[in-house]
């Protein structure tokens, strides 16, 4: 059972997590040739305050 983590920053809506989520569901089904109820994924959500880039908070950008 193929299972795949997105990382990301919170502030996206519940549809384009759905649709994301829809999406890469898709694309391992396509690529391995498996059933769709196999394929788990996952959004894991960081506050904005919790997580930088080049050392700049998310919040701060």
């Amino acid at each position: 059972m193929p299972e795949v983590v997105v990382f990301a920053v919170k502030g996206r809506t519940p549809e384009q997590k759905k649709l994301l989520l829809q999406r890469i569901t898709q694309a391992v089904v396509d690529s391995f040739d498996i059933a769709a109820e196999r394929v788990v994924v996952s959004i894991v959500e960081a506050d904005p305050e919790n997580k930088a880039k080049g050392g700049v908070l998310y919040s701060e950008r």
